[in-house]
Order: structure tokens, then C-alpha cells, then sequence
């Protein structure tokens, strides 16, 4: 027991260290190596900015890939030229189509599976022409167009750096490529060790990895920077408005099509007003606080809990209905660890939307005005309490 308690601890104060050691903020280290715990509308905002770079990228590939159709005759003998030209045929016509069809919803699966394309196709032309050129008699010119071929590895590697990934994506997507190289130039020399030559460019290709790797981490922790400065609350460091209408649609989306259950919780604090007036802004701003972390501890991590404006809050609970969101927000008001600055307890008022239950409610937009609606219902009837129907 003591063991497992001081490798936690250790492990806590190396944590610790390489997070002050690189100016991180609390859970930075573990988002860049993971994206386990990134947020569901994080997530589909850096989806959506990877694959708009594919579709770029993979457009200019399409138009630039066959004009090198010229020099492959002009510098190769036509048994070499013509292979080498059908495949950069090919080749721009899987870049065109990726471009014209990756236009999927945006989602870190679509993106990994468009980076994992991007990255395949010229990888596949890359061993086809090591293969066939592998053993052929050339000119001068010739011989150093083939061996130019050789730096297509460093091309591709150097793309990732495009990309805003995690630690663990740019190894997934770097590692195969390695091991192609290596394999690459086994076929071509016909060993099974690869020779001198070809462990220095490999070591240069893994150098190159690792510089992309932090490339991309930097991109990544700039975009997680900027994300969370527009869309979390400066006070409350939770959703604001406009990024929770966004997470709303995202969830009421993904609840109509896997046919789950979605309860949303309109939130307003009781007598607030009074706070600010009796004791000062700056009270009433440590109790807002206190209210959002307390709320957010309570709450599933499958939960979102949105400031959305004043002292009024949204919660969205998915596979949650309105009797199991009822009880949860029950549970933490009976706890009565939110308290006024006098003593009493902070209470507040709440009402609660579910689709499908609520049929006439098939939008995010009416299922808020719904439980906007009997938030006011419950503010009549006495306060302190939530209503569901």
C-alpha cells in the first residue's frame, strides 16, 4: 500500500516538474501526449480545421503530381517513363477524389482516417518507384533523378507537421512510414540488413519525426490555447454561450441519431440580486465561481455544464432523463454545499426539457425555451425547486 501510495506521489512530482519545465497549465501534458480527454467540442473543432487541410493539400497534389509526367520522359527510358507516369496518374486521381469526397462531419475518426490517406497514397508511390527503378541501368541524370526519390519519406514526414496532433497520432502516423523506408530499401538491395547508407537516413527520418512531433504539439497547444480562450467563460472557466448553442447542437444531433435520451437543465440562482447588492460584485463573482466548480465535481464527466449569462446556467445530461437529471440536481442541493455569504443555503430554481419525451420540443433551441419556460415555473411556485413537466 505505501509502495503504490509513493509511485502515485512520484509520479504526481514528475508530473509536476515537466509541466512547470515546459510552461504547461494543469492537464496540458496529458491532452498533447492523448486526446482521451479532450472535449467533445474540441474535438470536432480541431476535426474540422485537420480535415479542411487535407482537402487543400490533397487538391494541390492532384494538380501538381502528373506535370512531373514531362521530366519522367525526358530523364527516364520509356519501359521506366511509362509505368512511372501511369502511376502518377493514379496517384492525382486518389488525391482528387480525396479532396472531392472528404467532406465528411467532422470528427476525429474522419480526420485520422484523412491524414492516414493523404499520407498513403504518396507512400505507395514511393515504394512502386523504389521497386522499379531498384537495379536499373542509367545515365548520369537519370541515376540522380532515382536517387532524389529517396527524400519522399522527409516530404511526408514534414507534412504532419500541418497538423495539429497529440503525441500518440503523430507516432501512429510517423512509425509506418519509418518502417516502409526500411523495408523499401531491403526489397530494392535485396538484403535483409539494411546497409550503412541506409540506417543514416533512417536516423536523419527519425530526427525529422521528432522535430515534426513537437511541430505539431505546438500547433496543437496553440489551437487548445485559443479554443479556450473563445469559448470558455473568464470568470467561471466553463462553456460560454455561443460555444454552448454550439455543444447543444452537436448533442442534440448525436442523441436523434443513436436514439438516446437528452435532458437539458435550465438553471438560475435564487436571489442573487441580493448578493450583489448586500455585499459587493466581487462576492457575488467568488459565489459564481464556487457554484461552477462545485456543480461541475457533482456532475458526470459525459455531462456540460454552460454559463449562460448572470447567474443563470445550463446543464446537458445525455442518456440522462428527466427524472435521473431531477434527482442529480436534487442530490446537490439537499448536500447544501453551495451556501450564501450569511450562512443560508444557495438555492435555485430549474426546469428540464427531454427529448423524446417532450415531443414538441424537437430542436436544441425549444428544448432550451422549454426548460427556460419552467424554470420561470418554478420561480412562481416558491423557488428552490425543479420542475419537469
Amino acid at each position: 500500500m505505501l509502495k503504490r501510495l509513493f509511485s502515485k506521489a512520484m509520479l504526481r512530482t514528475l508530473n509536476a516538474q515537466l509541466r512547470q519545465f515546459f510552461f504547461l497549465g494543469p492537464g496540458d501534458l496529458a491532452d498533447l501526449v492523448s486526446s482521451r480527454h479532450h472535449s467533445l467540442l474540441f474535438s470536432r473543432y480541431r476535426a474540422r480545421f485537420i480535415l479542411s487541410r487535407v482537402r487543400m493539400m490533397a487538391a494541390i497534389f492532384a494538380l501538381l503530381t502528373p506535370l512531373w509526367i514531362f521530366i519522367d520522359f525526358a530523364v527516364f527510358p520509356s519501359h521506366l517513363a511509362m509505368p512511372l507516369a501511369t502511376a502518377r496518374l493514379l496517384t492525382s486521381t486518389a488525391f482528387a477524389l480525396l479532396a472531392i469526397y472528404c467532406r465528411c462531419t467532422p470528427s476525429m475518426g474522419h480526420g485520422r482516417a484523412a491524414v492516414a490517406l493523404i499520407l498513403s497514397i504518396p507512400t505507395a508511390f514511393f515504394v512502386f518507384s523504389r521497386i522499379l527503378l531498384a537495379g536499373a541501368h542509367l545515365n548520369a541524370i537519370g541515376t540522380a533523378m532515382s536517387a532524389g526519390y529517396a527524400f519522399l519519406p522527409f516530404v511526408l514526414l514534414a507534412t504532419l507537421a500541418l497538423f495539429p496532433l497529440v503525441a500518440l497520432e503523430t507516432l501512429m502516423f510517423s512509425l509506418p512510414m519509418l518502417s516502409i523506408f526500411l523495408i523499401s530499401d531491403s526489397i530494392r538491395s535485396q538484403s535483409l540488413l539494411p546497409g550503412f547508407n541506409d540506417l543514416a537516413v533512417f536516423w536523419l527520418l527519425l530526427l525529422i519525426a521528432v522535430v515534426v512531433s513537437m511541430a505539431s504539439l505546438s500547433q496543437l497547444q496553440l489551437m487548445k490555447g485559443l479554443f479556450h480562450q473563445s469559448s470558455l467563460d473568464p470568470l467561471t472557466h466553463l462553456f460560454n454561450r455561443r460555444s454552448g448553442e454550439q455543444f447543444l447542437q452537436l448533442q442534440m444531433a448525436q442523441a436523434k441519431r443513436h436514439d438516446f435520451p437528452l435532458s437539458i437543465a435550465f438553471l438560475d440562482l435564487d436571489d442573487f440580486k441580493q448578493i450583489n447588492d448586500q455585499y459587493g460584485h466581487e462576492v457575488g463573482d467568488r459565489m459564481l465561481q464556487h457554484t461552477a466548480e462545485t456543480m461541475k465535481a457533482a456532475l458526470r464527466e459525459s455531462d456540460a455544464l454552460i454559463r449562460w449569462g448572470g447567474e443563470e446556467f445550463l446543464v446537458i445530461m445525455p442518456f440522462a432523463t428527466a427524472w435521473q437529471a431531477a434527482a442529480r440536481l436534487g442530490k446537490i442541493a439537499d448536500s447544501r454545499v453551495m451556501q450564501r455569504p450569511d450562512g443560508r443555503a444557495l438555492t435555485w430554481s430549474s426546469g428540464i426539457a427531454q427529448w423524446p419525451l417532450d415531443a414538441a420540443a424537437n430542436s436544441w433551441q425549444e428544448m432550451v425555451t422549454l426548460a427556460d419556460a419552467r424554470m420561470y415555473r418554478a420561480k412562481t411556485q416558491g423557488k428552490g425547486r425543479v420542475v419537469t413537466q
